[in-house]
């Protein structure tokens, strides 16, 4: 009997004990602290892990690739209609780019040996002067984004209204260096273009948000859209590397096709006058693959 209570009190918890410790997986479980130092757990069912990654898989693989091949064909063939729909507008937008006169091909004028063309700075004095004007009201030195509460005002609110612009306007002057450079391209552009977008996104290879100027030439929308948030499909066109292309793949963001060879990029004809404007030329050899 002295050995069962001896026995007994070995496996009992010490009085001076607070209670049992139990180790849960993080992955399993959400844990939410309250004010009385304790904390609420809420454990996830493996059935719900399950569907959310079933929910979030690539499916590229599984699906019939006949009806996949079936359903890129015509994908295909919708954006290049798309393309065609927007054709006057690219047309548009070059003639624009080649009045402004800089790069030296602007339209009109005497056209026998020796006939000089005189051009009127009035398009670009007042693309430069837009965009001075906007990026002065947009983009102060101490940064672009203001706070706004909505409903009720009180002190924790506007606190953390002032964490967030604070940790925001960091991030737009100082962490995504290029964000005023491609703010002030599509400031330049858009008097000419009607229109241009700004494309932010996370960037895994810096792991941070980057931005992007992407003019309104490279987005085709539908004939029927009247503007993008309605559009039942959005196309953005992109040139990438072949560097740049085998990096997405490894990340997953592309599947493993082979591509073959590049083809010769079919720039847009406001492109390729942009380009006279910075001096660019592009070579025949396409030595990175784009």
């Amino acid at each position: 009997m002295a050995e069962m209570n001896e026995h007994l009190s070995m496996n009992m918890p010490d009085d001076e004990d607070e209670g049992e410790s139990v180790e849960l997986d993080e992955s399993d479980a959400d844990v939410e602290d309250t004010d009385d130092g304790g904390a609420v757990i809420r454990l996830e069912n493996k059935e719900d892990q399950a569907r959310k990654q079933a929910h979030f898989a690539n499916i590229v693989d599984e699906v019939d690739q006949s009806m996949l091949k079936e359903a890129v064909n015509d994908l295909l063939d919708k954006i290049e209609r798309d393309k065609e729909a927007r054709e006057k507008r690219d047309k548009q937008y070059e003639e624009g780019l080649r009045r402004t006169g800089l790069g030296d091909d602007a339209p009109g004028g005497a056209q026998f040996s020796g006939s000089t063309k005189v051009v009127h700075p009035m398009l670009t004095e007042a693309c430069v002067d837009f965009s001075a004007r906007v990026m002065k009201e947009i983009f102060p030195p101490s940064g672009p984004v203001k706070s706004k509460i909505l409903g009720e005002k009180d002190k924790a609110k506007i606190e953390k209204a002032d964490r967030k612009a604070t940790f925001m306007n960091w991030q737009t002057t100082e962490q995504m260096q290029e964000f005023r450079g491609e703010l002030e391209q599509l400031s330049t552009q858009l008097p000419l273009g009607g229109g241009q977008y700004m494309k932010l996104m996370w960037n895994p290879q810096h792991r941070r948000p980057c931005s992007e100027f992407i003019a309104i030439d490279d987005i085709y929308l539908p004939f029927a859209a009247t503007n993008f948030y309605s559009a039942e499909r959005k196309t953005h066109v992109q040139y990438v590397t072949k560097m740049e292309y085998a990096r997405r793949v490894k990340s997953g963001m592309y599947i493993d096709a082979d591509v073959g060879m590049p083809d010769d990029p079919d720039f847009s004809k406001s492109t390729k006058a942009n380009d006279k404007i910075e001096g660019r030329k592009d070579t025949a050899y396409n030595e990175d693959g784009l």
